[in-house]
């Protein structure tokens, strides 16, 4: 009886260790925990050649409306820019062109805003619900 004990406690952990490991790499249907799955997501990806005649990503900036300050409160971005302001403060605002270029019309939390400066200048803003809010986009050549 003491081989008998001792067999068994030689060969039980190597009965449960061999089923841990069938259970863990056993299938499914899917292959998702399988090494072969693995190696397959971190292989290098697949691109293709861009397009002869694409055109460059447009640029893009933010404003974020904090309170009552635009910010940042002045900008400068090259032509052909689409800056977008965002109200994140808890006050309505409207991103107002000084010479009446572009309006937002009121802007509640959350809300946003997009222009896209065309041309090079000099374009300043103000808020028309609080007057003290102003800032200024230069838009270079």
């Amino acid at each position: 009886m003491s081989s008998l004990r001792r067999t068994a406690s030689v060969t039980l952990p190597i009965v449960l260790a061999t089923l841990v490991v069938a259970a863990c790499s056993g299938s499914s249907g899917s292959s998702a925990g399988s090494p072969t799955a693995i190696a397959d997501a971190t292989a290098a990806p697949v691109t293709s050649a861009p397009a002869a005649a694409s055109a460059p990503a447009a640029a893009t900036s933010s404003v974020a409306i904090v309170d009552f300050a635009f910010t940042p409160p002045t900008l400068t971005v090259p032509a052909g820019t689409t800056v977008t302001w965002t109200n994140t403060g808890g006050a309505p605002h409207t991103v107002t062109a000084d010479g009446g270029t572009f309006d937002s019309g009121i802007l509640q939390t959350g809300a946003v805003f997009t222009q896209t400066f065309s041309q090079a200048g000099t374009f300043t803003y103000h808020c028309k619900v609080h007057s003290s809010m102003t800032a200024t986009v230069t838009v270079t050549p």
